[in-house]
């Protein structure tokens, strides 16, 4: 399998236009649009728009307990249809990948999590923290004794407290895709996990209406994971040996993400390279198909 090569020089158009060259593996058949997700994120800005008239609208004090809360829920509507926009239809520019140094653990290569779509999540839970408990406040001190309807709130909004919490504290996170020497570890939102290359047996492409790649463990492969957060379960966690990558959270274009470990699957020789400035600037900066050396087999600038 040949490397695809960085061609220096090149704006973003043209490195995108190089990704696309890249051949995108069958199983993902043609991109579409995700019908349910479309529909969501429609009604999530009507109800935004709704809330924003109703807060502008309410009587009494302009920026009264009524006016406060349907201003909070507008934008807890409009982050809502900003998240389900970032998440299902991302707009990369430069593939997210780096250099990592890992003190005694040596340098790695690094693939980015898309930061917009952690942030978008974290915004959006923020704020129903804030409707919730906020309402639940407001409630309680505008009315005698303690409300059933305060309690609830109140209630509500004890998960998504507890979730802003565990961002706080790092058990939440963005996370990243890093490959090194001797494996691919991953770090999603909520768990770790780790398949050495000796135990990897296959690369796989699949189509949850989304591409997914999947990096395939050997029945007997030492693979190592666990969950970051007790509380929040915000990933898939695989029972079998597997590292399961859902190219919406990676910014990379999933055609090369997915080639890049085909490739260094492919040729165990090449791992060496990884944490490097070579593999970093190779995979992250360039993309697509360039003249091949006859003589070699390798891709050359």
């Amino acid at each position: 399998m040949q490397r695809p090569i960085l061609r220096k020089g090149q704006g973003s158009e043209e490195r995108q236009g190089h990704v696309d060259d890249l051949v995108r593996p069958e199983e993902w058949g043609r991109p579409t649009w995700n019908i349910r997700a479309a529909i969501s994120i429609v009604l999530a800005a009507v109800v935004s728009v709704v809330a924003l008239v109703g807060g502008l609208s309410s009587t009494g004090s302009r920026f009264g307990p009524e006016s406060r809360f349907f201003l909070i829920l507008s934008v807890l509507m409009l982050l809502t249809a900003a998240f389900g926009c970032v998440f299902w239809w991302p707009r990369r520019g430069s593939p997210g990948v780096r250099t990592l140094r890992r003190g005694g653990l040596g340098a790695a290569t690094e693939v980015r999590s898309r930061m917009s779509v952690f942030v978008a999540l974290v915004a959006m839970v923020g704020c129903a923290a804030a409707l919730a408990v906020g309402a639940a406040v407001e409630v309680f001190l505008f009315n005698s004794g303690i409300p059933w309807v305060s309690l609830v709130l109140a209630l509500l909004g004890v998960p998504c407290v507890a979730f802003v919490g565990e961002v706080a504290l790092g058990r939440l996170a963005v996370g990243a895709l890093v490959l090194s020497a001797d494996g691919i570890r991953q770090r999603g939102w909520s768990f770790e996990s780790y398949l050495p290359w000796m135990s990897v047996a296959r690369v796989q492409a699949l189509d949850y209406g989304y591409p997914e790649t999947w990096v395939e463990g050997t029945t007997t492969a030492a693979w190592a994971r666990r969950r970051t957060s007790t509380l929040f379960r915000l990933d898939r966690f695989p029972e079998a040996p597997r590292i399961e990558i859902d190219s919406r959270r990676y910014a990379v274009d999933p055609v090369l993400l997915h080639r890049i470990l085909e490739f260094y699957i492919a040729n165990p020789a090449a791992r060496r390279e990884l944490g490097t400035a070579r593999a970093s600037r190779d995979s992250g900066e360039r993309t697509s198909p360039s003249p091949t050396d006859q003589s070699s087999g390798r891709r050359i600038l």
